[in-house]
């Protein structure tokens, strides 16, 4: 990262991003927006970084300065749609590109991402128009045919089934792997909404591959984290965080990896009064718990050991408290289903002595494969190809399994597939065990019942034999399979 000049505004910024400090990324940047100074265009400097720390608000709050700044850019528009997108106002999203789009109703990039938003919102045949609206300018716009993929179920024979097919065949070595990639999964889809899952499977292989070479992951460096973790985190930790930690019961958790329904529950749970979810990819308390260094065991004993309410653990608590607060408002509970939760539960379990935690576990079959099939706009990369797959599951399955021995009484374990199978119970039993009304969870998880349809238990099954493989790689990983 390019270091600036000592007298530019954004000086201090960047060098809390140079040391990877997340919250004195935070710092810097709410002190740049509440005081205001004419940045111009840069303002999308700090929205960038803010998108990095993981700070909803003052991502918010930057590109708000940006729009005011430079409002004849559509880029400024774009940025705080992408803002409140971030915190799942998809609403207001929709409302900032409205008059964007109503005056250049032909760009293809602008259709494509307000169709984006229309799906977030549920509204499938409104963003049918606007991504039809895009391949009408390029019928090899991939981001098009999977967001149109993702907003209809095909029919066998169907024009847009040949047309999808043949932008796979067109494709060259002139289109990038990424984009390649996402039109076998755009193709997947479609062939698994016919019944064709055989030739879906053959799409899934294919476009995981294709999509792993333009997003490597070092899975050996995963694992030495976590690896590093769990020898820090040990039982020497447990009864001492109830004095330094921040007493507070309105947090809970959701630990589940990809796949396993944690967006779903959070929005469950949250339906009742009072009760409110921050998004799937919030990292609100991995920022918050920046002053925890490198969680060595070093750092996190000196935490432990400071004198009176001023400890690292207590101050770590509040931060997270205070930012989940910002965004939600003020609630009696709120559920927080943050992809980093595995990582962050041993932090959390200590500044947090109160929150309690779901976890989600599903077959692993079923898990690997789903994942395998699917293209997150916002993974670690580690979701395309089986062997990494696989051990990151086995990671966070020990990180997870150890933290409800450290912190027992304070975890529930869930299936998903009792979830999908017997919804209203296990939903109650959630609902008790977290402190939200069972019978308003109860009524809104038979609502959203057929989001868990879509990928229903033994969906490992439609693979064929493209799941031997996978099998293969959950065995070499440590599972124990029927």
């Amino acid at each position: 990262m390019l270091q600036p000049r000592q007298d530019d505004p954004l000086a201090g910024l960047y060098n809390a991003a140079s040391r990877e400090d997340l919250l004195a990324m935070s710092v810097e940047a709410r002190a740049l927006v509440n005081s205001g100074p004419e940045l111009g265009s840069r303002w999308s400097e700090v929205a960038g970084i803010m998108n990095e720390a993981g700070d909803i608000a003052c991502l918010l709050g930057a590109c708000h300065k940006l729009v005011e700044q430079v409002p004849d850019d559509p880029q400024s528009h774009i940025w705080l749609a992408s803002a409140y997108t971030a915190g799942g106002d998809h609403r207001s999203a929709l409302q900032t590109l409205q008059h964007l789009l109503a005056a250049n109703p032909r760009d293809a990039a602008l259709n494509r991402r307000v169709g984006r938003i229309l799906l977030d919102l549920g509204l499938t045949s409104e963003a049918q128009v606007l991504f039809r609206s895009a391949l009408a300018s390029n019928g090899l716009d991939a981001l098009a045919w999977e967001g149109l993929s993702k907003a209809k179920t095909f029919t066998a024979g169907e024009d847009d089934l040949a047309q999808l097919e043949q932008a796979r065949i067109s494709a060259g070595e002139e289109m990038s792997p990424r984009d390649r990639g996402i039109l076998s999964y755009a193709l997947a889809k479609a062939y698994e909404d016919i019944g064709e899952y055989d030739i879906a499977s053959r799409r899934v292989a294919e476009a995981a591959a294709f999509y792993r070479a333009s997003a490597p992951f070092d899975m050996d460096q995963h694992e030495e984290g976590v690896r590093r973790i769990l020898e820090v985190y040990d039982s020497s930790f447990t009864g001492a965080n109830e004095e330094a930690g921040l007493i507070d019961s309105r947090p809970v958790f959701i630990i589940a990896p990809p796949s396993c329904g944690a967006s779903w529950l959070a929005s469950v749970l949250s339906a009742p009064a009072g009760v409110a979810a921050l998004p799937r990819s919030n990292s609100l308390f991995w920022m918050s718990a920046a002053p925890l260094g490198d969680q060595t065991r070093e750092h996190i004993r000196a935490a432990l050991s400071a004198p009176g309410e001023g400890n690292a653990l207590t101050g770590v608590g509040k931060a997270y408290l205070e930012y989940a607060h910002e965004i939600l408002g003020d609630v009696r509970r709120w559920i927080d289903p943050t992809s980093l939760g595995e990582l962050a539960a041993g932090a959390i379990g200590l500044c947090l002595p109160a929150a309690r935690f779901v976890r989600i576990r599903r077959d692993p079959l079923d898990q690997a494969w789903s994942i395998l099939k699917t293209r997150y706009q916002r993974a670690r990369h580690w979701t395309y190809h089986a062997d990494d797959i696989a051990r990151a599951l086995a990671a966070h399955n020990r990180l997870v399994e150890h933290w409800e021995t450290l912190f027992p009484g304070r975890f529930l374990t869930v299936r998903y597939e009792d979830l999908a199978e017997d919804t209203e119970n296990e939903v109650r039993r959630i609902a008790f065990f977290t402190g939200v009304d069972a019978d308003s969870a109860a009524e809104a998880a038979a609502r959203q019942k057929p989001a868990l349809e879509t990928d229903p238990a033994g969906i490992h099954q439609r693979a064929g034999a493209r799941i031997e493989p996978v099998r293969e790689a959950l065995v070499r990983a440590g599972f124990t399979l029927p």
